[in-house]
């Protein structure tokens, strides 16, 4: 009995991990497209929501962190996914800084 319930832990347990790691791929395979000079591994993220404003700027919310991304932005660069992408790192004192960004067509 007690070899029986090991080996359902077992399996529970490779299952959760396989879950886990399916999960974490998509993330993993979108980092393999972003240019060198727009991440660091961890600079850049789809967005989880974009809003357009009245003056042609965005907001955009990536990783829980909404970012301004002005109207006067011109280096836009084009989406493989045509998801809106958005690169950015975070300075203390100053807030969260875009290197990059990324939209599809008529976005």
């Amino acid at each position: 009995m007690i070899a029986l319930c090991s080996l359902r832990q077992g399996r529970l347990g490779l299952a959760a991990m396989l879950a886990t790691l399916a999960a974490a791929l998509p993330d993993a395979r979108a980092h393999d497209w972003y240019p060198f000079e727009c991440c660091s591994a961890r600079d850049c993220a789809p967005a989880d929501n974009v809003v357009r404003r009245e003056d042609g700027g965005y907001m955009i919310t990536a990783r829980g962190i909404t970012v301004l991304v002005p109207w006067w932005f011109r280096p836009w660069r084009e989406s493989p996914d045509g998801r809106v992408h958005i690169c950015f790192r975070q300075f203390a004192g100053i807030g969260p800084v875009v290197l990059c960004a990324f939209r599809g067509p008529g976005a």
